[in-house]
């Protein structure tokens, strides 16, 4: 029997998947546990293994092509059965009619009135709705040569295809919105055609397609491309915390000199352990210590409930492709430096491998964005929901101060906390950066 391969939903937040690779392809054998594609989500790429034997019939969700979750993105059956509205039928008992494969260019020259009774639900492919949006056709007019009747990407572009077309009517009907492929026209259409049509439209006082916009002169913008699912997931993850979190960003400058005579000192000794010593990760020890001290930072917000986390959970911004992930290194204020430094190089690497799982993705209470490395020296970070707190880290400048009524350089760097004021409030946040900056600057207090 036939069985359906649906869009898996791998999260609770997951509405679609973005098939990214198919590892078989139509008519290979499938054993169970064999991975069958690849799907992207809005964060994460996972490999999709297959739940019984048997041979893959038919993809209705190519590579690149999204699907709601739950959807049948593909068949599985046994070998020598084909797949006729979702079931399976062998070549020996099949209907002649039904195994008969259906031109395509019979398909697109059947008439609309044919296709589907009026009011019948369409199925398509999300691939096949874009491309009808796209060129203006209406799917119910459009043979679908796919499971049930479903609409492929095929179906649509041999419909779109159309009758052969004059250069000049091909031109004279994208300027007056005449779609060629409804012309009943005998062998090419002509200029003649296309004029016949736009009066017919016109005396019976229906607009014609809308025109193709002619290009602007001297521009030179490229056609618009869907964004990836990461870049999807961002925006929208943003938008819902800048609509949510009435966020005030307090700036405070931070003497990092003594930090990095700490890094300095301890970098070659754990160098000899494997362990490659940054700067982020003696902020994210200070971090998770000052953040033990200060359980309403280390918190969350909603329906009017606080709910202070008894761990800390700490976050860093790495950068993917096109967009930002945000691992979390659990329970950090109960791990020493070199601890925090390997779990952190692990999620880096992960991340940038595709390995993430959502568990390392999931539970944060708290996250550091650092731009430092290119030169920032000022910035707002927006609060990774459902977070209370965010903070910028920035350069590190050689900087001109006074001490002891003299002049002397020191590295200095400003520190950048987003705040949610609906808990925390201008003196807590001002405190928690005095608390940061007094352990930076004073780094052996960590061991009072």
């Amino acid at each position: 029997m036939v069985t359906e391969v649906l869009m898996p939903k791998l999260g609770l937040t997951m509405t679609e998947g973005t098939i990214e690779e198919w590892k078989k392809k139509e008519g290979d054998a499938v054993q169970a546990g064999d991975v069958l594609f690849s799907v992207a989500t809005d964060k994460l790429t996972n490999d999709i293994e297959a739940d019984t034997d048997g041979v893959l019939l038919k993809i209705l969700v190519g590579e690149g092509e999204t699907a709601e979750c739950k959807a049948v993105v593909a068949y599985v059956g046994q070998a020598g059965e084909t797949v006729l509205g979702g079931t399976a039928t062998s070549p020996a008992t099949a209907p002649a009619a039904e195994t008969t494969p259906v031109p395509a260019a019979a398909a697109s020259a059947a008439p609309a009135e044919a296709v589907r009774a009026a009011g019948e639900r369409v199925l398509a492919s999300p691939a096949a709705k874009k491309l009808a949006k796209e060129k203006g056709y209406d799917l119910s007019a459009i043979p679908g040569t796919g499971p049930s009747g479903r609409v492929t990407l095929e179906d649509v572009e041999n419909f779109a295809a159309g009758p052969k077309a004059s250069p000049v009517a091909a031109k004279l009907a994208a300027e007056l919105g005449v779609d060629m492929s409804k012309l009943d026209a005998n062998g090419r259409v002509m200029k003649a055609d296309v004029l016949a049509a736009a009066d017919v439209l016109a005396a019976a006082g229906k607009p014609a397609a809308e025109p193709v916009p002619a290009a602007v002169p001297g521009s030179n913008d490229l056609p618009p491309v869907k964004v990836s699912p990461l870049r999807r997931s961002i925006a929208a993850n943003m938008a819902a915390s800048w609509s949510t979190s009435p966020r005030v960003t307090y700036t405070h400058p931070v003497d990092a000199t003594e930090m990095k005579a700490l890094r300095a000192k301890l970098k070659d000794g754990l160098k000899t352990k494997g362990i490659k010593l940054t700067f982020n990760h003696v902020l994210m020890l200070v971090v998770s210590r000052a953040l033990t001290e200060f359980p309403d930072i280390n918190a969350s917000f909603k329906d009017n409930l606080l709910t202070r986390h008894p761990h800390v959970n700490l976050g860093l911004a790495v950068a993917k492709d096109d967009g930002l992930i945000v691992p979390n290194v659990k329970n950090c204020e109960s791990k020493s430096l070199s601890q925090i430094a390997q779990e952190t190089e692990g999620l880096i690497e992960a991340t940038r491998t595709g390995k993430l799982t959502m568990e390392d993705m999931t539970g944060g209470t708290f996250t550091i964005s650092s731009l430092g490395p290119y030169g920032i020296t000022n910035f707002s970070p927006i609060i990774n929901q459902p977070e209370l707190a965010i903070l910028g880290v920035c350069d590190m400048v050689d900087t001109p101060v006074v001490r002891d009524g003299q002049i002397v350089i020191r590295t200095m760097m400003n520190l950048c906390l987003t705040a949610d004021h609906r808990v925390i409030d201008g003196v807590m946040a001002s405190k928690f950066l005095q608390r940061l900056t007094e352990l930076l600057e004073n780094p052996f207090m960590l061991l009072a």
